[in-house]
């Protein structure tokens, strides 16, 4: 690998420089696809059971159980038609963090599907990809109790919901983009590490991108179990602070009104401060129209629970959910939309 452009902290020339060489030619017409066969529940049952086994330990930051997470989405994303970031070998983007228990080395994982008349334009999908680990790694132990039932001897967080699901709906968004594509803008997709450890992963990354740059920013986080058996709509965190919610509802709803003038919802759980405490917020405070899509409440029972393991998952809704941020998206892929930025001055 290349590493010596990202730990340089040139990511700014390697993926914005880099982009309009490789924009792909204006008249390339974007295929027909199949996206029901692309976003199959089967599809996304495969990367939740993968990632939630008990061999990735969790998939605590920085270690290697969660190096071997990174690997094996870097090679979905490349089966599902992403490229490298321009000028590199590898999907895999390092940093580093600290913590009280050591200095840890950690990948974020970027795949792109370079644009073509508005390539410069950048349109991200992120989910983070790590877990709390085991007993002996889980830092929430201290103030968060155990809510479900694990069976006795179990000590690994599988972390299915959170967030294996999240990282299945962006390899089938990669998958869906890469089959239509290439598209006007360049469309960047990023499974990132140590979110659970305080966002370091997104923060590592945001502080080496040319934030101006980006258009909007979709992340996806816990969306395999809805809020209620009769309330299966996602929410998306900040709403309010940029235009990007309406245009999604607005273009979702003229491409498969099935789902509804107002399918991603109001967070109608503002106490729980969710818009600061996913990988959206390092993006968000710099201006981006940065927000995150959940489908479970922060309260479910099995949220950083033992039992958050992959029979617990709703793989149709995690396909039914990628399928309308897809849908919903297509203005900003092909540059017909632009949400507003969001006003740093309120972040503060």
């Amino acid at each position: 690998m290349k590493l010596s452009l990202v730990r340089s902290g040139l990511l700014l020339v390697w993926l914005m420089a880099c982009l309009a060489g490789a924009a792909q030619p204006a008249t390339t017409p974007a295929p027909q696809a199949d996206m029901a066969a692309i976003m199959h529940p089967d599809s996304c049952r495969f990367i939740v059971e993968t990632l939630a086994a008990d061999s990735f330990m969790g998939r605590y930051a920085g270690s290697p159980q969660a190096t071997r997470a990174a690997m094996f989405i870097a090679k979905e994303l490349e089966k599902a038609g992403c490229k490298p970031v321009p000028r590199t070998d590898s999907f895999l983007i390092p940093f580093r963090f600290m913590t009280p228990k050591g200095n840890h080395q950690c990948y974020n994982v970027v795949g792109v599907i370079p644009g073509k008349a508005k390539a410069g334009e950048l349109v991200l999908f992120s989910a983070h990809y790590d877990h709390v680990g085991t007993l002996s790694t889980n830092d929430y132990r201290s103030f968060m109790r155990e809510k479900g039932k694990p069976e006795k001897g179990d000590t690994i967080y599988n972390g299915a919901n959170d967030n294996a699901s999240g990282i299945s709906a962006l390899i089938a968004l990669a998958r869906y983009f890469a089959k239509t594509g290439p598209h006007e803008r360049t469309l960047v997709f990023i499974a990132f590490s140590a979110e659970e450890e305080g966002l370091h992963g997104s923060k590592a990354l945001s502080l080496r991108m040319d934030l101006e740059s980006v258009v909007a920013m979709i992340n996806m986080d816990m969306v395999g179990v809805p809020m209620s058996a009769t309330n299966r709509n996602p929410i998306i965190t900040g709403g309010s602070l940029s235009d990007l919610q309406k245009i999604l509802n607005d273009r979702l709803y003229e491409a498969a009104p099935e789902y509804g003038k107002y399918f991603f919802r109001k967070d109608n759980f503002p106490a729980e401060g969710l818009f600061t405490r996913s990988d959206n917020y390092p993006f968000a405070v710099k201006g981006v129209p940065a927000h995150t899509i959940m489908a479970s409440s922060p309260r479910n029972r099995y949220y950083h629970s033992l039992n958050d393991e992959p029979g617990t998952i709703d793989y149709h809704l995690i396909a039914h959910i990628a399928r309308a941020i897809a849908l919903a998206s297509r203005g900003l892929a092909d540059g017909s939309d632009t949400p507003s930025r969001i006003n740093k001055n309120l972040m503060r």
